[in-house]
């Protein structure tokens, strides 16, 4: 058995999409998102890309991201956090939660 080679690593990637989600539904998506892969044992790691708008984070206010990221269990790479105008305003990449 050799743990790296059995590990399976998922990247999901958002680009405009929670923007037309109804209000409640991305918050749920990433907790989805993150459950999907715990029911895969601990083998499975993931990561989430995204350029799009994160709930409950006002502007590019990155402790807001930070915040709303870790109720759904994902960590904010705070080294990859990149918001800019217009509506996808939040890009960035966080992993998931250690188990």
């Amino acid at each position: 058995f050799n743990a790296d080679a059995d590990r399976i690593h998922t990247i999901f990637v958002s680009e405009g999409v929670m923007i037309y989600l109804n209000p409640g539904v991305p918050s749920s998506l990433l907790k989805l998102l993150r459950n999907t892969v715990l029911e895969g044992g601990e083998t499975h790691t993931a990561s989430f890309c995204f350029a799009d708008r994160l709930e409950n984070v006002p502007g590019g206010d990155i402790n807001s991201a930070t915040k709303e990221l870790s109720i759904a269990g994902w960590d904010l790479s705070v080294d990859q956090w990149c918001p800019k105008p217009g509506l996808a305003r939040h890009m960035g990449v966080a992993r998931l939660v250690d188990k």
